[in-house]
């Protein structure tokens, strides 16, 4: 895995996906204007060093195609590396004395993926004695947004021993003030409301699995550091904040170091990923007590629009991630698929299904771990392929009784962004039970069975009909 960004952006360059942007654009509409087009054609990553408002370089559109984000992966497959978790999750206590030494092993080996605090880091080579959060490329990216906004930075805090980091939109509001942008249900506004006065550090560029794992939910207890490192393959490298009581990766670009005030500030409206405007709500304000950065820091920007984007393969990624962790869970998940298009909202879910409700089980209870996750949850059997779209349109087709099959539940925790409801926050989920019915969900009867045929005749006709075609194309 790489080390940091730069490792990853010479990688990029050259493999030919890294280009440079000569010409001067700037962050208020233009270069967000590049960044969706280069998105939406599937275009290289970029580094656009002359911005109009003398800001730092700017590296956009890293992650634009999956093969830059298998590349940060190792070409590795991120579900069987986030599978890792579960054998330090599934260690047993030792019975005996050869059993204790054979766990202690297994913990020694498993320790190369612990998040690890180290003295000095490349992000802390400088230190701003002006504290300027105009020279950061805050962006415009649409003409009804008040202000100019940090798209790419991710938050680190704590409580206790507990640790979280995430993006959150963070809106400039002056030299040291800006907005942190983040939702009730985020597991980091809960540590930030139990905190008594709380600190945050905002990280840009560390390494690529870093920033991937940014964009994916780890539910509280468990630590996102060490998911982290369990699909890096190795810890993540922190240094300990100047300022704040907050660890950081040590080989990212740029860091600000910073305090929420106590004070609230009207945020937005933003264009946001559904490809509407959010509404403006009043956010908490972080006053910034020190920003560090490298000695020449490329900070990444990433943009907002209609389906699909960036964000597109960063949800691709987080599906995977969690598969293996959700299965600890849920074990008759066979497999979920979050479509890009559907921004989040929509899921998909296949399951060996062994009782009666047992598909409205499991819609609510992915419901109950990430509230945004699944506005419209489908529930399908385990043969069924949830990638794709004809096979659960058929399954949707063939199974579903609206009457019986269609769960919807008011007055439930929504993503904010979601512009179909008028309430923040509060909405509804809709849960479709596309199964096979059991016999108890049939008045008693045995549900029809799929028509088939023998197996042999099958493969004797698909190599007649071989046969036929190898004729027609001679």
């Amino acid at each position: 895995m790489f080390r940091d960004i730069r490792e990853f952006m010479g990688e990029l360059r050259s493999r030919g996906w890294l280009v440079d942007v000569d010409e001067e654009l700037s962050v208020d509409l233009e270069i967000p204007a590049l960044l969706r087009e280069l998105g939406y054609r599937r275009g290289p990553a970029v580094i656009i060093r002359r911005v109009r408002e003398g800001t730092l370089p700017i590296l956009g559109n890293l992650f634009g195609s999956w093969e830059r984000v298998s590349l940060a992966l190792g070409g590795q497959d991120p579900e069987a590396l986030a599978s890792r978790v579960t054998e330090l999750i599934n260690i047993r206590l030792p019975e005996g004395i050869i059993e204790g030494l054979k766990a202690l092993g297994e913990l020694k080996r498993l320790a190369q993926y612990f998040p690890k605090v180290v003295s000095k880091g490349a992000v802390r080579e400088v230190e701003w004695r002006d504290i300027d959060l105009t020279r950061l490329p805050a962006i415009r990216q649409w003409v009804h947004e008040p202000g100019r906004f940090l798209t790419f930075g991710i938050t680190f805090i704590k409580h206790g021993d507990y640790r979280n980091f995430g993006y959150y939109r963070l809106q400039v509001i002056g030299k040291d003030r800006l907005i942190m942008h983040w939702q009730p249900w985020r597991r980091s506004a809960m540590y930030a409301e139990w905190e008594g006065k709380p600190r945050v550090a905002i990280v840009f560029g560390p390494d690529p699995v870093t920033m991937l794992m940014g964009g994916v939910p780890i539910p509280h207890p468990l630590d996102k550091l060490l998911v982290t490192g369990f699909i890096r393959g190795e810890g993540v490298e922190l240094v300990r904040g100047v300022t704040v009581d907050v660890d950081y990766p040590a080989n990212a670009e740029l860091v600000i170091e910073g305090e929420l005030t106590g004070e609230y500030a009207l945020e937005g409206p933003f264009g946001d990923h559904v490809g509407t405007y959010s509404i403006g709500k009043y956010y908490p304000v972080v006053r910034v007590t020190a920003i560090y950065s490298r000695e020449d820091p490329v900070i990444p920007v990433t943009v907002t629009g209609k389906p699909v984007l960036e964000d597109g393969n960063i949800i691709r990624f987080g599906e995977s991630v969690v598969k293996p962790l959700l299965r600890l869970l849920l074990p008759e998940v066979v497999d979920i698929h979050i479509p890009p298009e559907g921004v989040s909202y929509v899921t998909i879910v296949s399951i060996r299904k062994r009782y009666p409700g047992h598909a409205r089980r499991v819609m609510t209870a992915l419901w109950g771990l990430v509230p945004v996750i699944g506005k419209i949850t489908i529930v399908v059997d385990h043969d069924v392929n949830v990638r794709d779209w004809g096979q659960v349109m058929y399954a949707v087709a063939a199974h579903v009784n609206p009457a019986r099959d269609v769960v919807v539940i008011d007055n439930y925790p929504v993503e904010e962004l979601d512009p179909s409801t008028p309430i923040p926050n509060l909405g509804s989920k809709m849960g479709i039970d596309a199964t096979r019915k059991l016999p108890e969900e049939y008045n008693g009867k045995e549900y029809p069975m799929d028509s088939v045929t023998t197996g042999d005749v099958e493969e004797r006709i698909r190599a007649l009909l071989g046969r036929i075609l190898g004729r027609l194309n001679a």
